[in-house]
Order: C-alpha cells, then sequence, then structure tokens
C-alpha cells in the first residue's frame, strides 16, 4: 500500500457522516448550487486567499496517493499549507497532533430534524465547536460522497490542517450528494498521517451507516493495531440504537467514543465533548459490577428471559454469544437492558454450549462486565427467527418439523387461531429456509408452525414475532426549480415493490402519483419532476402483506424558470434554416418546434430539433408559406407542455428556370436556375402537368452549380421543367416552365 508523502505530523483526524457531514462541510449534495452551495475547491492556487504585504508566502504541500483497504481511489493534491508549523497542531497531554476532520457529505444530510436540514445544524454546530474549540479550527477536513452521487470512491481532501482558510468556512461549501465510504475515508486519513509514524485521532459524525461493502469494525481493528497511538470517535447524528452499534465498534476497537446526537442541541454537545476529548486525551476506565441469571438450557429458536442486576445505563444490553467471545459487536442475540427486567432474547438455531453477557456502555465504550453460561438444545418442532421485524420487510425463518405435504410455517395476529387468512406463508418443502413478508401494520404476530394431516391442519409450534414501524427518511434538496430531475436519499424497509413518488401536496392515493421510482433501482433513487410548479408531497410507499401504505410525506416546493424562444428574424422563406435562441432547463426530449398559428397540440408539429448544448440551435422550416408559431416545448413526468411561443411568418421562395423552348429526344441540354439552393433542392424534367415530386424522368441537384444538364426523354412530346424545394416536412414545386421534346 502506498500512503504517500504528506506533511503532516501527528495527526488527529476528525470523521463526520453526512449528517455531520454538513456539520462539518454540509457536503452531502445531489447537484451543483449556485454561489454559496457551490463546492469550494482549495486545491488550486485560484482558491488561497491573496497575498497581503504583511503575510508571509503560501506554500503548497504535496500529498500523493492517499488510498485505504477498501478500495477509496488514490488521491493527488496541492493544498494551502498552514503559514507556521505550530498552527497545524493540536497541544495535548502527550504533545502536539494535528487534527483531521473528515466529512460524509452523503445524500442523507438533507434529511430533516425539527424542520431544519441535517446539512445546515452540521454546519452551525462545526461552526460552534470552533468558537468553544479554537484549537480544533487547525483541523483539517476530508470530505466524501459531496462530488458524485452514487460513487463510493468520492473521497477528498479540501483542507490542509492549519491552513488559513477557516474550517467552517470549508465545511459551508459542501453540498449533500453521493454516498458513505466512511470506511474508506478513515483508513485513507489514516494512511495519510502516517499513523504508524504519528499519534492520530479520527472522529466520525455520521448520519448514516456504511453504504459501500465495508467493514467499520474491521478497520478499527486494524488500525488501532497498526497505530502507533491511533484513536477514533464517533458521533452518530440521528441513528437508531441499533445502527450506531455498527458504527461504535470504530470507535470502541480504537480507544474512542461513540455518542449519540438527535437534534441540533445534542450534535453541538457532542462535538464540543468529543473536541476536549482531544485536547486533553483519554479518560480514566470506569469500573461497575453486575449479575445476570437466565436459564441453563433452552430450545433452538426459543423466546427466553434473562434477569439482570447492573449499571442501567442508557444502551447497556444483555447478549448471547459464542463461549470465549470478546467483542462487544456481532452478537447473535441481545436484549437492551432499558427494556425492562427480565430483558427478553431469542435462543439460535444451532444446538451448542453459549454464553450470556452483561454490556455496559462505560465512559470508555462498550465493557463485558458479566457473563455466565447457557446450553441451546436441539427441538422436535421449532421456529428460529429474529424476534422483531421492521414492516414489509423479508423476514428468513428456519424451521423443524414433520414436514408433510402441505406442511407450512405463516405469521399472523398475536392470539390468531384459524389456519387460513394468514399475512403471509410459506411451505416447508421449499426448503429449510423460508422467505416471509411482514404486514404493513406494526404491533405484535406471531409465527406458526402448521401441519397437515389426514385429520386437518394443526399448529403444531407457535413463536412470537414484533413488527416495529421502520425508521423512514427522505433526503433531498426540499426547493428546488422546474428542471431534469430529484435525488432522493432514502431509509426505508427497502422491499420488493417499494417505491418513492412526487405527488401534488396533501395526496392520500397510492396511484396517480406524477413521477416515482423503485428503491430495488438502488439508493438514491432519481425521479424526474413534474411539469408545474407548485407545492408536492415526496412520499415513501411500502408494499406489504397489506397492500401500499405510505409510510412518510416530505414536502417539496417545485418553482418556475424563464421559458423563451427568439427565431433570429421574424420572417422567413420556406424551407430556410435559421437560428433560435432558447432559454429552459434542456430536459431530455425537450425542443423548439415549427407550428401553424395557434397550433395547441404537442405532436403533429411541421418542424422540430432538440434542445441539447447548442443555443441558439437551428431549424428548418416548413415548406408552405403562412402564419405559424415558433415554440418551446418542455418534457417533464407529467408529459409535455408549452412553454414559450414566438410568431414566424413564411413567405414564399422564389426561383427562375431558364432553358430551350424545344430539345430533340434523347439530347442532353442544359438548364440555367436561380433559386434557394437549399440541400436536396433540384431542376427536373417530368411530363407535363405531373405532380409528384418522385418518379421524374431527369433531374440535378442544384449543388451542381448555377447550370445543369438534363437528357430528354425518347419519347416526342409536351414536357415541363421544375425547380423543386427540398423543406422540412417534403418537397415543393417553386417554378415550371414548359418545355418540347421533338
Amino acid at each position: 500500500m502506498n500512503k504517500g508523502t504528506l506533511f503532516m505530523l501527528n495527526p488527529r483526524i476528525f470523521l463526520a457522516s453526512c449528517a455531520a457531514a454538513a456539520l462539518l462541510v454540509s457536503a452531502c449534495s445531489k447537484s451543483k448550487a449556485a454561489d454559496a452551495d457551490a463546492p469550494q475547491t482549495l486545491a488550486t492556487d485560484a482558491a488561497l486567499p491573496a497575498k497581503t504585504a504583511d503575510a508571509a508566502p503560501t506554500t503548497t504541500a504535496e500529498l500523493a496517493t492517499m488510498d485505504s483497504e477498501s478500495g477509496a481511489e488514490p488521491i493527488a493534491v496541492s493544498l494551502e499549507a498552514p503559514t507556521r508549523s505550530e498552527d497545524a497542531v493540536v497541544e495535548t497531554p502527550k504533545g502536539p497532533m494535528k487534527v483531521m476532520v473528515v466529512m460524509d457529505s452523503s445524500g442523507s444530510m438533507w434529511g430533516q430534524i425539527d424542520g431544519k436540514s441535517k446539512r445546515d445544524i452540521a454546519r452551525e454546530a462545526v461552526r460552534t465547536m470552533v468558537a468553544s474549540n479554537p484549537d480544533i479550527g487547525s483541523a483539517g477536513l476530508i470530505a466524501y460522497g459531496h462530488r458524485r452521487k452514487g460513487d463510493c470512491k468520492d473521497i477528498e481532501l479540501l483542507r490542509s490542517p492549519g491552513a488559513t482558510t477557516p474550517l467552517p468556512d470549508v465545511v459551508d461549501k459542501l453540498v449533500p450528494m453521493g454516498k458513505t465510504p466512511l470506511t474508506a475515508a478513515v483508513e485513507t486519513a489514516a494512511n495519510a498521517m502516517k499513523i504508524e509514524e504519528t499519534r492520530a485521532t479520527v472522529i466520525l459524525v455520521t448520519d448514516g451507516i456504511e453504504t459501500c461493502d465495508a467493514d467499520p469494525c474491521a478497520a478499527g481493528a486494524s488500525l488501532e493495531a497498526r497505530g502507533l497511538d491511533f484513536t477514533a470517535h464517533v458521533i452518530g447524528f440521528g441513528l437508531s440504537a441499533d445502527e450506531g452499534r455498527q458504527v461504535a465498534c470504530l470507535a470502541e476497537q480504537t480507544g474512542g467514543k461513540y455518542i449519540e446526537a438527535s437534534n441540533a442541541g445534542e450534535l453541538a454537545d457532542a462535538l464540543s465533548t468529543v473536541a476536549e476529548a482531544v485536547e486533553s486525551g483519554p479518560p480514566e476506565a470506569a469500573t461497575a459490577t453486575a449479575t445476570i441469571t437466565g436459564p441453563e438450557t433452552v430450545e433452538i429458536g426459543s423466546l427466553f428471559e434473562v434477569s439482570w442486576d447492573g449499571p442501567g445505563a442508557d444502551e447497556d444490553y444483555i447478549d448471547l454469544v459464542p463461549p470465549g467471545y470478546t467483542k462487544t459487536h456481532g452478537e447473535l442475540s441481545y436484549g437492551y437492558t432499558e427494556d425492562g427486567n427480565p430483558v427478553s432474547m431469542r435462543a439460535p438455531g444451532t444446538p451448542g454450549d453459549y454464553e450470556l453477557r452483561y454490556v455496559w456502555n462505560a465512559p470508555q465504550g462498550r465493557t463485558v462486565i458479566a457473563n455466565t453460561s447457557i446450553k441451546v438444545v436441539e427441538a422436535a418442532v421449532a421456529i428460529v427467527a429474529q424476534p422483531s421485524i421492521g414492516i414489509g420487510q423479508n423476514l428468513s425463518v428456519k424451521w423443524r418439523g414433520p414436514n408433510n405435504d402441505g406442511d407450512y410455517v405463516d405469521l399472523v395476529p398475536e392470539g390468531y387461531t384459524k389456519t387460513s387468512g394468514e399475512k403471509s406463508y410459506a411451505y416447508t418443502k421449499d426448503g429449510e429456509t423460508l422467505k416471509l413478508r411482514a404486514p404493513g401494520t406494526p404491533g405484535a404476530y406471531e409465527l406458526r408452525y402448521v401441519a397437515k394431516a389426514s385429520d386437518g391442519r394443526k399448529v403444531l409450534k407457535t413463536v412470537p414475532l414484533e413488527v416495529m414501524d421502520a425508521r423512514i427518511e427522505l433526503a433531498f434538496n426540499p426547493s428546488v426549480t422546474l428542471g431534469k430531475s430529484l435525488v432522493v436519499d432514502w431509509t426505508g424497509p427497502g422491499t420488493d415493490g417499494d417505491y418513492v413518488d412526487i405527488v401534488p401536496r396533501g395526496y392520500k392515493q397510492t396511484s396517480g402519483e406524477k413521477s416515482y421510482a423503485y428503491v430495488s433501482d438502488g439508493n438514491p433513487v432519481e425521479l424526474k419532476l413534474p411539469g408545474e410548479p407548485g407545492d408536492y408531497d415526496v412520499r415513501y410507499v411500502l408494499q406489504s402483506a397489506d397492500g401500499r401504505t405510505v409510510l412518510k410525506a416530505v414536502p417539496l416546493t417545485l418553482s418556475d424558470i424563464p421559458f423563451g424562444v427568439k427565431p433570429a428574424k421574424a420572417s422567413a422563406v420556406v424551407g430556410e434554416t435559421f437560428a433560435v435562441e432558447w432559454t429552459g432547463p434542456a430536459n431530455d426530449g425537450d425542443y423548439v418546434d415549427i407550428v401553424p398559428r395557434g397550433y395547441k397540440l404537442t405532436s403533429g408539429e411541421k418542424s422540430y430539433t432538440y434542445v441539447k448544448a447548442d443555443n441558439p440551435l437551428n431549424i428548418r422550416a416548413p415548406g408552405e408559406p403562412g402564419a405559424y408559431d415558433v415554440r418551446y416545448i418542455f418534457t417533464s413526468s407529467t408529459g409535455r407542455a408549452i412553454k414559450a411561443v414566438a410568431p414566424l411568418t413564411l413567405t414564399a421562395a422564389k426561383a427562375t428556370l431558364d432553358a430551350p423552348a424545344s430539345v430533340d429526344k434523347g439530347t442532353s441540354f442544359d438548364v440555367a436556375w436561380t433559386g434557394p439552393a437549399y440541400d436536396g433542392d433540384y431542376v427536373d424534367l417530368v411530363p407535363e402537368g405531373y405532380k409528384n415530386t418522385s418518379g421524374e424522368l431527369s433531374y440535378g441537384y442544384t449543388t451542381g452549380g448555377p447550370t445543369l444538364t438534363l437528357k430528354a426523354p425518347d419519347k416526342a412530346g409536351a414536357y415541363s421543367l421544375r425547380y423543386v424545394l427540398q423543406a422540412q416536412g417534403g418537397r415543393s414545386v417553386v417554378v415550371t416552365r414548359p418545355i418540347s421534346v421533338k
């Protein structure tokens, strides 16, 4: 691995995810915004502060190939360096260190808390943190997900530690956009700081979990083993307890803190706490005791209870793990002490010896303070599944039983006694692991093994299942203009048939939407915007065993934009190609057309040209003189709409033909002509009175010059010479001259 060369010494890193990304970066955007919301570039001379007479010369530092174990693309940059080396460090009891903020700028930072986007909350929190802890203002900044949507390699160093551009100013320039490759970003920063040679700390503030198929727990263990003195702190902004467990291990593996923040005040407090921890160093390890009491044996898949006595701190839990297991993540089953005493737990599906543990959420991180053994034994009839699941999600169920023809496992409301009318079911013949879809209504349910025998169906086993409300979030720019599309970062069940749609504000039905995209298309999804400005809702619609249910609706304001068409001339000749200036979004499918004056349809046009990069564009006039309109046609999710109209008058083309009055049959003769000479115009020879513009006896294109040579037919008679104009929509005869063939 090439760690690159970096001017940093004793660095510390702040890692902020999309939540704090905004904090530190507000960088989770989907599309470029104007001015204040445009991403700030610090990697060029243009981005550096202007020199003054009193300022020391600004230098740059090369950073080559900042890579990671998780697939981030190498980074090579040249950035503004600090004027003085001491400006780039934070003094701590163990000596100086540098700080790097690594920001998750994923699209979910557009999500709102108390009516305010996480991006804006994070921006303010970063300013508060730096104001309260000025030394932290020396931190550098790495952002990810701020330039491209759907790209796990979008990781960029934006500010060197100690650079003169204030950290909050750089954060303010970031706009939420992409994914959350938080593991690769931490590894990239660690490699850039050469953690084998110097002390380093990462502070991760994230509003989401890893979305790029990497393991933050494994990365934390690897970095701890490699680093001279490496620490990672993690702030989970708006994460659920279960989501927080998936990233807290990054802090615990390296001796750092994991702090949850659910609103603006808690986020500011969390950043302040972490900043103080950076400056003061790790606290003394706290101690506590606990006892746990559970059954000696339980059947596979069964629900059992564990009594406990202990600290009962927020997010303390009892878990079940293999014997000798030392990690505080990856457990087989767990239950939070805050849910009550005793705690309900579900046995695993494999018989054997296991341990029950009390895990304390201590100041220094999750710590095991009590354990006891438990044995899991086989059962003749068993159902093995997780004890709870979100609405609409697919549930994996393992079973033991007779496996008769017609036996099945079903999902029913708690206390349901009938063997029909179930919410979901699967036959045991389908395999040892079955898939059942949870209903769309939260509540208490049961999984049952139903056997089919000669005397009917019989329920052999029942286990409880809690169907929980899912955490639903829709994150996007809430105020946009008419244009191409809206990028929506979503959190939800993600089951087959779920979709995100756009509907008029307050719309309740689950059909007739203005635009939609299935969540199976990926995250984020991209929706084409409606064609009319106004107030809309963006909704997450669940497809479950109960049908479709709207789980969340978030307001969207769609503003109008100017449209216009301006032909280069108010009057043109039929068939002429002329320029038209246009104003509009240039959506895929937008076009400028020419139609008869007052025409209202968006099909059947006489001529059209798609609006693309060229402005003005060129369009060819129809072949019939008269009054016309030039129009801008806007294409959106709701169809085509006429957005701008300008009048156009088309006049008849003029042409002349000069040739002998008569020629001998079979001979060649010259014809002199004048006319528009458009591409495709020609002079032809046809029988007198002939009306078609094909099947001519002889012809020559006007591109051949002002005099053409035609050949007389072999049959004597009355004929006509014609100037044929090639216009948009077909050919037309401009002038005719008689000629006799002898």
